[in-house]
């Protein structure tokens, strides 16, 4: 009995160190992680969510957090990038209908090649007519 209280408390105490370890070691990741790879831009971004102090003192959190603010953030809302994809997008895709006849095709096409020639320029549609695999 004696046996298995000494073996119970050795086992208590390394437990505690490691635990103690393991803590420690995520506040130097977390510090490592905001000191080297966060911007200022990003460190306010960080400090301004609710849960700064509490969730994201665990340095995975935290890294899962900066990702999402990369990847989805409001101030990287690009206009223009939307409407070039939009634009691009609806233009590349024109395709012959089932029942549609040649000439109407044509027609469109060429409706939709002068919308995109006043919006980007006869150089663009030159150089899209010549690079696109589908239109060479």
């Amino acid at each position: 009995m004696t046996q298995n209280k000494i073996i119970y408390s050795a086992k208590l105490d390394e437990n505690m160190r490691r635990s103690a370890c393991f803590e420690t070691n995520k506040r130097t990741v977390k510090s490592n992680i905001m000191l080297k790879f966060v911007t200022k831009a990003m460190d306010i971004k960080l400090q301004g969510e609710a849960d700064f102090t509490t969730t994201l003192e665990d340095p995975i959190k935290l890294l899962k957090r900066i990702e999402r603010f990369m990847k989805k953030s409001a101030d990287a809302e690009y206009d223009f990038l939307d409407f070039w994809e939009a634009t691009n997008q609806k233009f590349s895709a024109v395709k012959q209908g089932t029942t549609e006849n040649l000439m109407h095709f044509k027609e469109r096409f060429l409706r939709q090649a002068e919308v995109m020639q006043d919006l980007y320029g006869v150089a663009w549609f030159r150089n899209f007519a010549v690079k696109t695999k589908a239109y060479a």
